[in-house]
């Protein structure tokens, strides 16, 4: 691997002297353009020097060689993760795309309850924005930690960061999403059969119509639920047009300039264009809720008028009078504890690529009923 060259190579040169105890090594763009390897092929082969105790860094000096000879075991042979198995790394980072009651909260909680008291974790929120996306993975890289969970904004698209540390065999994790083609683990949801009982939940209630509402953002998961929209329309031998959906709600994507006041005009103005459509999969719960006051701005009730399924709910333990709706429900907390499993995996072995898919639950609440006569 790469950084374990640079490693052996800077390892070398402090053992025959050429950087004495004392000495400020090059800086890491100087070693980068040296060795010609990216900033974090550098970074990883710093942190194992600063492993075998040959080197610290100190702020505002740099990294300063502590030591000719190794006074810690290196991290080939004997590191922490390969001669214990079950101790997780002292350091996780986690980058997530934004997370609030509906979706992130219980994933957090599930992070939080893996890792435990010996474990700490440090998470970085994006906002969507692909570039501060890349910047917060290099900037966790570059404060050590030995693993990272990642719930990209895109599935169309992975920060070069990742890209990099994927190349080098360095444990991440992708949360939410799945990556074709790449080669790293991912753990996420039966988005596709949660598409596909949603809609056959409303099939079964006597809906002949049924539209499918998602935002713009093109993720695995948004993509698996229309998927699986698709095959219950196509296991029921019912056919299937195009203008039964609509995915421009930008709302609820983060970053988008949309307001939520002009994706309820679309909506209203899809719904009345359709009347036929008696029963709607949401993607999500706020696209839900969108939807339910279009419905209600043209005098439509739900469930009376319209039934609506959708992805996630908030828990609201204590608001009885929450207007519940029927959804697919994710076993959030399971997906972080699933994830920090898996990168501690790696860890131990840096070559084990997993897929996780979690089975999900349609809960039934007030807003689907049989269709209007």
């Amino acid at each position: 691997m790469l950084y374990k060259r640079v490693y052996e190579a800077l390892r070398e040169s402090i053992s025959q002297g050429e950087y004495a105890v004392g000495d400020r090594l090059p800086s890491e763009a100087e070693l980068s353009s040296r060795f010609e390897v990216s900033p974090i092929t550098v970074k990883r082969a710093l942190e194992l020097l600063r492993g075998d105790g040959m080197i610290m860094r100190r702020p505002r000096i740099g990294t300063v060689v502590t030591s000719a000879t190794p006074t810690a075991p290196t991290p080939q042979t004997s590191s922490r993760a390969h001669t214990d198995p079950d101790r997780g790394p002292s350091l996780i980072g986690c980058v997530i795309t934004s997370f609030d009651d509906t979706f992130g909260n219980k994933v957090i909680e599930g992070i939080l309850a893996a890792t435990g008291a010996d474990t700490h974790v440090v998470f970085k929120r994006s906002g969507g924005d692909l570039a501060e996306e890349d910047a917060c993975i290099r900037a966790l890289v570059g404060a050590g930690v030995e693993g990272l969970i990642l719930l990209p904004s895109s599935s169309e698209y992975i920060p070069p960061a990742a890209l990099e540390l994927v190349a080098q065999k360095f444990p991440v994790v992708i949360l939410d999403r799945l990556f074709d083609g790449i080669p790293v683990s991912a753990v996420c949801s039966d988005n596709l059969a949660g598409g596909r009982a949603a809609t056959e939940h409303l099939l079964d209630l006597g809906h002949k119509t049924i539209g499918f509402v998602s935002s713009t953002s093109h993720v695995s998961s948004s993509d698996d639920r229309r998927n699986g929209y698709i095959h219950a329309h196509a296991s029921n031998h019912l056919p299937l047009e195009n203008s039964a959906e609509l995915r421009t709600i930008g709302s609820t994507v983060p970053g988008s300039d949309d307001t939520i006041e002009q994706d309820i005009a679309r909506l209203v103005e899809f719904v009345e264009r359709h009347p036929d459509i008696t029963g709607y999969v949401a993607a999500e719960y706020n696209i839900a809720l969108m939807l339910r006051e279009a419905c209600h701005r043209l005098g439509l009730e739900v469930p009376t008028d319209i039934s609506i399924v959708c992805f996630d709910h908030p828990d609201a333990t204590f608001d009885t009078r929450l207007f519940r709706y029927t959804h697919i429900r994710q076993e959030q907390r399971t997906l972080g504890e699933k994830a920090v499993e898996s990168v501690r995996r790696q860890i131990s072995a840096p070559s084990e690529i997993e897929k996780v898919v979690l089975s999900t639950e349609l809960v039934i609440g007030a807003s689907s009923a049989a269709a209007r006569a």
